[in-house]
Parts: C-alpha cells; sequence; structure tokens
C-alpha cells in the first residue's frame, strides 16, 4: 500500500511539473544538477533478441528521450558532468548511460548519438572483450528465450547440488513474474559458482555456445577504441559482473581494479568512472566501495534514482534506469530538480 500510494504521488507531481510548465519555475530556483539516465542496449533483433525488454529501449523511444532533454539540458558523458558541476560551469546536465558493453551500441547507439550530436558513457565488462565469455545472466536469457520457465526451473533442479534454490526455482517458475523470481533466486540465494556450473550445463544441454552468444551480443576490442574514437566515454563494469557485496577483499579488487587495468590495456586510454553491476545498496557494501576508491576511479554509480550534485558521494552516485515504458513526465521532473525540491522537504518519491 505504502509503495502504491508513493507512486501514484510521484506520478501527480510529475505531471503537475511537465505538463504545466512549473518546470522551467523549479529548474531556475534549484542548483545545478546532472540526471544519469542508465540502459542496456538499443533493440536490434540481430544483436540483442534474446535478452528481456526491460534491457531494450528501441531506437525511436531513446531518440525522442534525447530529443526532448536535450532540448534545454546539456548532454554529457559522465566524467565530463562531474567535471563541469565541480567547476560551476554550464547549465545542468544529462548523461546516458549504457552497461556491459553489448554490440548495439556501436551499431545503432552511436549513429544515433552522432545524428543527434550527444554522447554517452558505456560501461563495459571487460571479461566479454577480454576472454569472450559471458556472465551468467545471458545464458539464463538466452535459455529462457528457448524454452519455458517451469521447464527451465526442473532442469536446473536436475543439475543442481542445492535443493532448496531448486525448489525456489520451481515455485518461482509459478509465480507471478517468472523470469524476475528465477533471476532473483539465481542472484542472492545461489552459490556462485554452483549456479555457473549449473547454468553451463543446462545451456550447453541446449546446445548453447558460449563464443558464439558473446560474439552476438558484445563489441569487440576494436569496437570499444572505435566508440572511444567517436567521442563516447568507456567506463569499467568489473570483469565478470558478479554481486560485490560480501566478496573478499581480494575478489572485490580483481572485480574491479582489474577491470580498470585490463579496459585501459585494450583501450591504451585511462578509464575513469564505474558502474556497479546490478548497482542496488544492497549489492554493494563498504568493502567494493574502498576496493572502487583504491583503484582511482573518480567515481561509481548506483541504479538508485537521483540527481548528481557537486557534493554528491562519488561512490554512490544516482541513476535513473529507463527502458520505453518509462513515463516523459518523470524524467523532466528528475532533470528539472523537481524530485530533489521534494527531497529537501524530507520526501524522497523518485523510487
Amino acid at each position: 500500500m505504502k509503495h502504491r500510494l508513493k507512486r501514484i504521488l510521484r506520478g501527480l507531481w510529475a505531471r503537475l511539473l511537465s505538463y504545466s510548465g512549473l518546470y522551467l519555475l523549479v529548474d531556475r530556483l534549484m542548483p545545478r544538477r546532472m540526471l544519469i539516465l542508465g540502459g542496456h542496449c538499443v533493440e536490434h533483433e540481430e544483436c540483442n533478441g534474446c535478452l528481456p525488454g526491460d534491457m531494450k529501449m528501441s531506437p525511436a523511444g531513446l531518440e525522442a528521450v534525447l530529443r526532448r532533454l536535450g532540448r534545454r539540458y546539456e548532454l554529457t558523458t559522465v566524467t565530463a558532468g562531474l567535471e563541469a558541476l565541480a567547476a560551476g560551469r554550464g547549465r545542468s546536465l544529462v548523461a546516458l548511460t549504457m552497461d556491459d558493453g553489448y554490440r548495439d551500441n556501436r551499431e545503432v547507439l552511436q549513429p544515433l548519438l552522432a545524428e543527434l550530436d550527444a554522447t554517452a558513457t558505456i560501461f563495459i565488462e571487460s571479461a566479454a572483450l577480454d576472454e569472450r565469455k559471458v556472465n551468467w545472466t545471458h545464458k539464463y536469457f538466452w535459455l529462457l528465450d528457448r524454452i519455458p520457465p517451469a521447464e527451465f526451473a526442473r532442469e536446473y533442479a536436475t543439475h543442481c547440488a542445492d535443493e532448496r534454490l531448486g525448489a525456489l526455482l520451481v515455485a518461482g517458475a509459478v509465480g507471478a513474474r517468472p523470469a524476475y523470481e528465477m533471476k532473483r533466486a539465481l542472484k542472492y540465494d545461489a552459490d556462485q559458482a554452483e549456479r555457473d556450473r549449473t547454468l553451463d550445463e543446462v545451456f550447453r544441454a541446449h546446445g548453447g555456445d558460449e563464443r558464439a552468444l558473446c560474439d552476438r551480443l558484445y563489441l569487440t576490442w576494436e569496437d570499444a577504441r572505435a566508440l572511444r574514437a567517436a567521442g563516447l566515454e568507456i567506463g569499467a563494469h568489473t570483469v565478470s559482473h558478479p554481486v560485490l557485496a560480501g566478496l573478499d577483499p581480494k575478489r572485490q579488487e580483481e572485480e574491479i581494479a582489474g577491470a580498470r587495468r585490463a579496459l585501459e590495456r585494450g583501450l591504451g586510454a585511462p578509464v575513469d568512472i564505474m558502474a556497479y553491476p546490478f548497482g542496488r545498496h544492497w549489492d554493494v557494501d563498504d568493502g567494493a566501495r574502498a576496493a572502487v576508491a583504491a583503484a582511482g576511479f573518480r567515481g561509481s554509480i548506483t541504479t538508485h534514482a537521483g540527481t548528481v550534485g557537486p557534493g554528491s558521494d562519488p561512490l554512490r552516485l544516482a541513476r535513473w534506469m529507463i527502458d520505453d515504458r518509462t513515463p516523459a513526465h518523470l524524467l523532466v521532473a528528475e532533470a528539472c530538480g523537481g524530485f530533489d525540491l521534494l527531497r529537501r522537504l524530507g520526501l524522497d518519491l523518485s523510487e
């Protein structure tokens, strides 16, 4: 009930600001800020047809968002935006980011950005480029694109030594949101090594080829260098996209500093910004944030909504994750500082 009421109030406030023109006044009154938008890929069946819809935006949908926000705000990269905020120069900003490092970012996104005279920051998992390996979620998505959730759950439970997890998956497969519920169980309730082994067995049993899947989904080093040459920023997204919270300090350093080293070696250029895998506050702990700072990153981005200002914690940078279902009035309300205004009054409606 609380979340439903909050969602209703959020929509009413955003519509008031957006459709009345009040956002123009709020924008002038509120301190300068940067709204970071987050996504994964732009629809392109050949590249990302097996990925779920909430990871994709249509080219037309993304173009509409960027054109609308670009009329009032400067479209920038994350690092350039942080520098502008720190220096106190220019107007408020919007930075588009894309996670993981998918092939469509070069084939579809970059031409679209060039047409709009815009840019973006692309956060890349280094193992996909270095080793042509995909993280576990992609084998999971590939399987659900081919077999029903209940069949996946039964097959996973057959191969898995963890009976409790198998039962969770079987129950999740008949829930209201089977793909989400099973993914959540695999993310938080499974031993990572056992999960990866079991998923690989089921994946291969259905004819899965990891190298072929990686080549379909992910950028190459040549692609990443071409994106950088075209003016896009490349950031780190760890080596293999794990939940960082709870990993031992050595593994956290390998995933975080290791990704920076790999990307800088492959690009021949500095990599200054990072995005946490999954990005919720329970996915990141103090040890992971300390490893980000020790690795020399200027900041790291979450998936919690909000804006970034000159005084924002660089290890907890806020970001709005978007897809084609995201209402434009919500983005206008956040970009103009409308939700920041409510936060100052002790009311956080942005999530």
